[in-house]
């Protein structure tokens, strides 16, 4: 099981610390870090929680960051999206079972707690539900207080729109059978947010 929320001590931005309440009410949990610490603490905490894969949206973010190196010094084994690994090893059906999927939304919603992706071929759109975990590193100025701006923004006049947006709140969860939650139902059984300063 992943570690618990690493810090609930208020950001000093207002919206930033709305979005980690709300995160916490959905069971996910975040931390806010500076640029120069984002590959290094995310790694962290990937390794804190068991994580034997990560499979990483190919997005220029990471590089700047330097994720692949901080986790290849955890030991942990790093994919991009396409990783050329078959379905059932991508979800971790096969090979390691703690794989992580790491995307980097287009835009978060504080006042709900949910990060929106957008697919492209780069940003799978399956990149957040096939695996075990699910860690988001969303850059501080991309969260917006309120779904409408979130869609307003996403599907934006003279915007091109884009193949799958996917809305994420939490780790995936259904209550089904006989009204009883079940975390990691239809996806992810954990969610971590990097807000990256």
């Amino acid at each position: 099981m992943a570690p618990a929320q690493v810090s609930d001590a208020p950001s000093g931005d207002p919206v930033v610390d709305l979005l980690m309440a709300s995160l916490a009410r959905r069971k996910a949990t975040g931390q806010v870090v500076d640029a120069a610490d984002a590959g290094r603490e995310a790694a962290r905490w990937m390794a804190d929680a068991g994580v034997a894969r990560a499979v990483l949206a190919d997005d220029p973010l990471m590089e700047r960051i330097g994720l692949a190196d901080a986790l290849k010094r955890e030991g942990i084994d790093v994919r991009v999206w396409p990783t050329g690994l078959g379905k059932r090893e991508t979800m971790g059906l096969e090979g390691p079972v703690d794989v992580c999927g790491v995307t980097v939304p287009s835009l978060a919603v504080a006042e709900r707690g949910t990060i929106v992706l957008e697919a492209s071929e780069g940003h799978g759109r399956g990149l957040d539900v096939t695996s075990r975990h699910h860690v988001a590193l969303l850059p501080a100025d991309r969260i917006v207080r309120t779904l409408g701006e979130a869609l307003a923004a996403t599907f934006a006049d003279g915007r091109p729109a884009p193949s799958a947006v996917s809305l994420v709140s939490g780790p995936s969860r259904s209550s089904d059978i006989e009204k009883i939650s079940t975390l990691g139902a239809h996806g992810a059984l954990t969610e971590h947010v990097v807000i990256i300063r």
